[in-house]
């Protein structure tokens, strides 16, 4: 493990079951992770400036230290059961999946149970923008911000 991904993520991934229409959160933890503390983002609305504390998180693709496969949102959204449950993926367009800094086993069912990981952990920021940069020669990673 690189010196500079020395941190562990939970991600979960937010999806609607097609059958049941049930919100469903899949739990998947990633090490090798770089996690940023509060970096501002600076917002002007209105004439109104009001100041955000965002956090950074880069996950290195280079050694890979999950058993599951990342896969792009809108293949993931197609996947089966059963092909989710060994993938994961980083969706900034609906604004639910999900980051927490370490390694959770709380199960997410619902928004409430959010709210119940925001009390247990320190760091739980919601996905909000995804930089894929895996196509590079060196330093494959894939970098994220949340709020």
């Amino acid at each position: 493990m690189s010196i500079l991904f020395t941190d562990t993520i939970t991600i979960y991934n937010y999806f609607r079951d097609p059958q049941t229409e049930a919100e469903v959160w899949e739990r998947t933890v990633i090490k090798g992770v770089q996690w940023r503390h509060s970096k501002k983002e600076l917002t002007v609305s209105k004439g109104v400036q009001t100041e955000e504390r965002v956090e950074s998180i880069t996950i290195d693709f280079s050694p890979m230290y999950s058993r599951r496969t990342y896969v792009e949102p809108v293949k993931y959204a197609a996947l089966s059961h059963e092909e989710r449950a060994i993938s994961w993926t980083l969706n900034d367009k609906h604004g639910l999946d999900i980051l927490v800094l370490g390694e959770s086993r709380r199960e997410v069912k619902s928004e409430h149970d959010i709210d119940a990981l925001r009390e247990d952990y320190q760091y739980v920021v919601t996905v909000t923008s995804v930089m894929d940069n895996r196509n590079r020669p060196r330093l494959k990673h894939i970098k994220v911000v949340g709020k």
